[in-house]
Parts: structure tokens; sequence; C-alpha cells
């Protein structure tokens, strides 16, 4: 049996990872995935965790790399020929379907992960702890050799609110927590308005990113290709669209401006 804790660099997580092994309690692996469409803040905030849990506990984090990009996933064509939209190219993942179906999520998280452990543990049981805090009524379903257990709701009794409290007072915030209310992709459809003004005001780079992969799903179109899902957006709104509105809310005095709350991510209370 052998015990995993993922750390996506989000404050549920985090909390999780540190009380586990704060009160003794059994990970054999450590593991972020990375999606490859993270926010350079959150790189940043990745190494200082590896430096924190390495000196604190001793623990390497673990980090998984997928298989392919964001964009060749975006641009591929669906070649399953049983497939319902066989020979399409995939687009965005839409944003108006749940976020577990979205084939990133699953390209980028599941499937390197649960990789990794099975080259390495075989047909081993795992006992896998998930960040979901009192504050969720979600579960994951247990499959195969896999178990969820979640330490948040059933051992420490913790909700978001107290997961972010917990960080706020170890001095070990993520740095993204100046913009966001959640973490995730960078270029992730499923992300609130809110945090899509967030990227077009303080990450230009990010967006301009959005923009492109637009673009060229325009033209894929134009040239005759069936593209699934070309908005990142509800709506079928465009960037452009988009970026009027955010222009707009932004002379009126933004309603979604995070640069009130406090921050610190010094990890001075270790």
């Amino acid at each position: 049996m052998k015990y995993i804790a993922t750390i996506s660099g989000g404050k549920d997580s985090v909390t999780m990872c540190d009380l586990l092994l704060k009160n003794g309690y059994q990970i054999d692996e450590l593991i972020f995935t990375d999606t490859f469409q993270e926010f350079g803040l959150m790189y940043e905030y990745l190494e200082k965790l590896k430096i924190y849990f390495k000196d604190r506990y001793g623990r390497d984090i673990i980090v998984l790399k997928p298989l392919a990009t964001f964009e060749e996933w975006c641009f591929g064509v669906i070649k399953k020929e049983s497939a319902k939209a066989f020979g399409s190219i995939r687009g965005i993942p839409n944003p108006a379907m749940n976020d577990t179906q979205c084939y990133h999520r699953r390209e980028t998280k599941i499937k390197p992960l649960e990789r990794y452990l099975k080259n390495k543990y075989g047909d081993d049981e795992i006992i896998s702890y998930v960040g979901y805090t009192l504050s969720e009524g979600r579960s994951i379903k247990d499959h195969d050799n896999f178990k969820y257990v979640y330490p948040l709701k059933d051992y420490f009794k913790m909700t978001e609110e107290d997961c972010k409290a917990y960080l706020i007072n170890q001095e070990m915030e993520n740095p993204l927590y100046r913009y966001f209310s959640r973490t995730g992709c960078a270029i992730c459809p499923f992300q609130s308005e809110r945090s899509m003004f967030q990227i077009w005001k303080h990450f230009p780079e990010t967006w301009k990113r959005m923009k492109v992969i637009e673009e060229i799903l325009y033209k894929y179109e134009d040239m005759g290709f069936n593209v699934l899902n070309k908005f990142w957006f509800t709506g079928q709104r465009t960037c452009e669209d988009m970026e009027k509105f955010f222009e707009k809310t932004d002379k009126q005095g933004s309603i979604f401006d995070f640069s009130d709350m406090p921050f610190r991510d010094c990890f001075c209370k270790i």
C-alpha cells in the first residue's frame, strides 16, 4: 500500500501536504503534475515549496511532465475512427462543459500521474490524498487499485477559508492569490470572468497567447476544417469581445480587483 499526495500549488493542497507531514502521516510520494500551462509565478512558488519541504521534512517534490503541449492537443485532429467527431480539430476545451471533461486536464494531470504510479508500483494499492475541504461536497470514485481519501475534510476538519488563514499565518501564500481566488492552468477556459480579467490586465503575454490560439482556430475553419470549439468564453464571445468589456470595466473602477488582499510569501513562520 502506497500513500500519494498531489500538490498543485493551490492553498488547499499545500495546506494538506504540510499538515500531513507535520502530523506524521505516511506519504510515499509528494507529486506536482506540470501542465506546461502554469503561470511563471507558480513555477517560482514551486521552487520555494521544494526548498521548504526538503528543509523541513527531508522530502522532495516529484515533478511529472505531460507528453504533449496544449497547442498540440488544441490543434490536433481527432483520429479515432469510432469517435463521433472523427476528423475534427479539437479546439479549446469547451467552457460550457464541466471542467472534469477537459482533455487537457486528462492528458496533463490524470494520465501522467497514473502512468507514473503504474510504472513504479504496478498493482500495489494506492491511497491518494486529495485536498478537498469541508467547503466542497464532491469526491472521486475509487477505481482499480486507487482509493481516494480527504484529509482536510476527514482528519483536520478544514474549510477553504481555514486553509487560506493557515497559509497566511505561515507566511507561505502563493503569489497568484494577489490576482485570483483559485489557481490552475494559466489559459484554462473554465476560469471565471474575474480571473480572465486579471489575465487581461496583469498577464498580457498569456492573454496574447489566448488570442493567437483563437486566431489560428479561425484560420483552420476557413480552410474547411470542423473545429469543435474556438471560444475561451461561453456564449461564443471572442477575446476581442471580452477586451471591450474589460476595458470598460477597468475605466469604471474594476469590481475584479484583488489588490487590497494581504500577501506574504517569505515562508518565515516555519
